[in-house]
């Protein structure tokens, strides 16, 4: 694998949507890679930073009951 295929597939990797042969592949190119190792920590610590700012926040009772009844 090289550079290019690799960053092409980050996103596809962090968000667990690779093949087993793709993950093996790219963990191997990111193991003698640090550009892309640099870039794949950047994007997985990204991805924990909105999850974690996400999690926190919740819709108030009443929109949530709202939108159920409209839902149903």
């Amino acid at each position: 694998m090289n550079c290019p295929d690799c960053k092409d597939k980050l996103d596809r990797f962090v968000d667990r949507e690779l093949n087993n042969t793709e993950v093996l592949e790219l963990q191997l190119h990111l193991e003698g890679c640090p550009d892309c190792s640099d870039q794949y920590e950047f994007q997985a610590h990204l991805k924990r930073l909105v999850k974690h700012s996400c999690d926190c926040d919740a819709a108030p009772a009443a929109f949530r009951e709202k939108l159920r009844q409209i839902l149903t």
